[in-house]
């Protein structure tokens, strides 16, 4: 039986270590910072819109009367806070969804990592 070095000239058993060639927790952490304050602008949007509605008691949706107004306005609270919570969880989820599909040396990498952050 032929040895490895007799069939590749030159090379070693010595495992050779991965090389990073981009350092991206610094990239993760700007985009995280980013991400909270896009989310804590869009709150405080939604909260300055609802102290209008709440402090003026004239306004209201042309069709509607005040108590709809309010209502169509909490439903709409309602819609945008999940929609923000929605837009930071799926991308884990989905992260745990193709996780699965790996080795388990793998899926103890990514949970120890996800557990980091």
């Amino acid at each position: 039986m032929r040895r490895r070095r007799d069939l590749l000239p030159g090379i070693s058993d010595a495992e050779c270590p991965p090389v990073a060639v981009i350092e991206s927790r610094v990239a993760i952490h700007r985009a995280r910072r980013k991400a909270a304050l896009q989310d804590v602008l869009q709150l405080v949007l939604l909260g300055g819109l609802d102290f209008l509605a709440f402090r003026f008691r004239d306004v209201h949706v042309p069709s509607l009367d005040r108590h709809d107004s309010l209502m169509l306005l909490a439903v709409l609270n309602a819609a945008i806070i999940g929609w923000l919570w929605l837009a930071r969880v799926m991308p884990s989820w989905n992260a745990r969804r193709i996780a699965n599909t790996w080795s388990r040396v793998e899926q103890t990498r990514f949970s120890e990592t996800v557990r980091r952050w």
